[in-house]
């Protein structure tokens, strides 16, 4: 009974699993079925969502095309109604631009001028505004036409008379004040003060201003300030730029000052040189003259002069030439060194210069790199004392060197002449014992 019991068990067991089997496939089936649904619902609601934004978009695309459409259309009528208008427009000015640009030229070179010009030095101004008509982008009326023109006739009055006006000048201690002043046309200002001096607009300052050194013509000044009838003066046909270029160039002593010790050392050497040199010619003209006096009587032999005494050293036994000629050269010998005493130093002073020279250029540029170095290369004046230096003094070596050469040559050719003289008068003196001695 038990064994047909186990064997029932196990014949119902499986029916049991396989049906629990099925229904959990079956309910598995209906949940996927019920999610697939779902998610189509969802997506054909989505795809209608976008069916509708697609529709919109095209009827927004629509609509965007048909604006361009018009704006192209706008656009090109646009066109040819500024096409119209140009031409419209070129047609009514006609010669009026050309008018307008040489109006504005006009303007600005007259506002160039006038603004630097000495005859606005009292202040007088001008019926045009120069600087709305040169920088005008609109066609000017006929009223500023006519100040222009009037401008330009009031320029070319002022540029041809002699005014005596009272003008702001830069004093002495940087102060201005007002002085009574000449202005011969667009060219000179000239001071009365201090028996007359030439001015100098200053843009800047706004006022006339006296240059750093006044030229040579300033003395003609004071003659033509007091003159009544017809006097000399001098102008500045370059509106102050030669008086300017006058004033910027340094005189001799600054030149020298600008060379620094080295340039003044040089300076001493060439003093030193000349000095060796003249009292060497001096002593030479007084050796030349004294020889020639020994020439014009020679039965006298004295002891004054160089040839003198080389006759007096031939008196005595001339039988033995060969001690005659011994003693004359050592008497010729003797006379050298007055003869030829200097020359070595001036021909020394005549080295150094060029090479003092040398030495001052050398200084010069390494101050002008000091100077590049710690101010930069901007400012071009911060090295012009170091390159005035390295020039001026290469100048001085040379300015010295050259008469010293020139002078120790003219000393050196007259002590040869003179020695020439000694000689020749020495070999005379043993030619005439030895045709002594053959007779």
């Amino acid at each position: 009974m038990r064994f047909i019991t186990t064997l029932i068990l196990a014949w119902i067991a499986p029916l049991v699993i396989a049906d629990t089997l099925i229904e959990s496939a079956q309910q598995f089936t209906r949940y996927e079925q019920n999610f697939d649904q779902a998610r189509l619902a969802a997506f054909k609601q989505d795809l209608a969502s976008q069916e509708r934004a697609l529709q919109q978009a095209r009827s927004s695309l629509a609509a965007e095309e048909n604006r361009a459409e018009e704006l192209r259309s706008q656009f090109s009528r646009n066109e040819e109604i500024l096409t119209e208008k140009t031409e419209a427009l070129r047609l009514r000015t006609g010669s009026l631009g050309e008018m307008f640009g040489v109006v504005r030229q006009v303007a600005g070179d007259l506002r160039t001028i006038t603004s630097s010009s000495i005859t606005r030095v009292d202040g007088t101004e001008t019926p045009a505004n120069l600087d709305a008509l040169a920088e005008s982008k609109a066609l000017p009326d006929l009223g500023k036409i006519k100040a222009l023109w009037q401008t330009l006739r009031q320029e070319a009055s002022l540029s041809g008379d002699v005014a005596y006006l009272t003008a702001p000048v830069v004093q002495a201690d940087g102060s201005t004040a007002e002085e009574n002043v000449v202005r011969l046309g667009a060219f000179t200002v000239i001071g009365t003060n201090n028996g007359g001096q030439y001015l100098i607009a200053d843009e800047q300052l706004g006022a006339l201003r006296p240059p750093y050194r006044q030229p040579g013509e300033a003395a003609m000044l004071a003659d033509w300030l007091d003159s009544t009838g017809i006097a000399l003066v001098g102008l500045d046909p370059s509106r102050g730029a030669l008086l300017n270029i006058e004033a910027a160039t340094p005189s001799i002593g600054e030149r020298i000052q600008q060379g620094g010790t080295i340039g003044y050392i040089i300076i001493a050497l060439g003093g030193v040189g000349l000095l060796i040199a003249l009292w060497r010619l001096a002593a030479l003209l007084q050796i030349s003259a004294g020889m020639r006096r020994q020439l014009s009587d020679k039965l006298a032999a004295k002891d004054d002069n160089a040839l003198g005494r080389v006759m007096i050293a031939s008196l005595g036994d001339r039988t033995d030439t060969e001690l005659l000629e011994a003693r004359l050269d050592e008497a010729v010998l003797r006379e050298l060194p007055a003869i030829e005493r200097g020359q070595s130093v001036i021909k020394l002073l005549a080295g150094i210069a060029p090479l003092m020279g040398l030495l001052g250029t050398v200084t010069g540029m390494i101050a002008t790199f000091q100077a590049i170095t710690a101010f930069g290369s901007g400012d071009a004046k911060l090295m012009a004392a170091g390159i005035s230096q390295a020039l001026i003094t290469t100048v001085l070596g040379l300015v010295v060197a050259v008469p010293l050469l020139l002078l120790h040559s003219w000393v050196a050719s007259r002590s040869r002449e003179l020695v020439h003289i000694l000689d020749e008068q020495s070999a005379g003196i043993i030619a005439e014992a030895q045709e002594s001695s053959r007779k």
